[in-house]
């Protein structure tokens, strides 16, 4: 299934893009975001078990790559995720706000020991994902009930 903007990962992150490379300029300050990251790592073996073989109902497959432009960093989710050798293959979700000759459906790859983030939807639930869970946390009341309203997914 192509995950571009019809995705609810990526329209998810395309709501939020306003205030999402705040938190990424500040990632190394931010405990959250942090241990969001070192999660993702530690568990991405989850990732590529799933991706190898979806069970019905699994859709979705994103990881987060950050990409590095001299001293700016940004996280952008890469969909149409493939695990090739011994790395993620995938296309530019995101358009780049900060990375200069990165364009939207872009082929690049990562390895699954630098990734900021995976995920996927299983019948509905937010699986992974654990930097948009430390986003939502840090939402009002208000802004969550917007956030559900709106989201193709349940965070549970």
């Amino acid at each position: 299934m192509p995950a571009r903007a019809d995705n609810p990962i990526a329209k998810e992150l395309q709501n939020k893009t306003a205030t999402e490379p705040e938190y990424y300029q500040v990632q190394n300050e931010h405990n959250a975001m942090h241990q969001a990251v070192i999660k993702a790592r530690k568990t991405v073996g989850k990732f590529i078990d799933a991706l190898k073989h979806p069970a019905a109902g699994q859709t979705d497959f994103e990881v987060k790559k950050p990409f590095v432009q001299g001293s700016d960093v940004e996280h952008i989710w890469l969909s149409d995720v493939q695990f090739t050798g011994s790395r993620f293959q995938g296309r530019v979700d995101n358009t780049p706000l900060k990375i200069h000759g990165l364009k939207v459906g872009q082929l690049v790859s990562v390895n699954p020991n630098e990734i900021s983030d995976w995920v996927y939807i299983d019948n509905g639930k937010l699986i992974g994902g654990y930097t948009i869970r430390a986003h939502y946390n840090e939402l009002t009341p208000d802004q969550k009930k917007e956030f559900d309203r709106q989201a193709d997914f349940r965070i549970k």
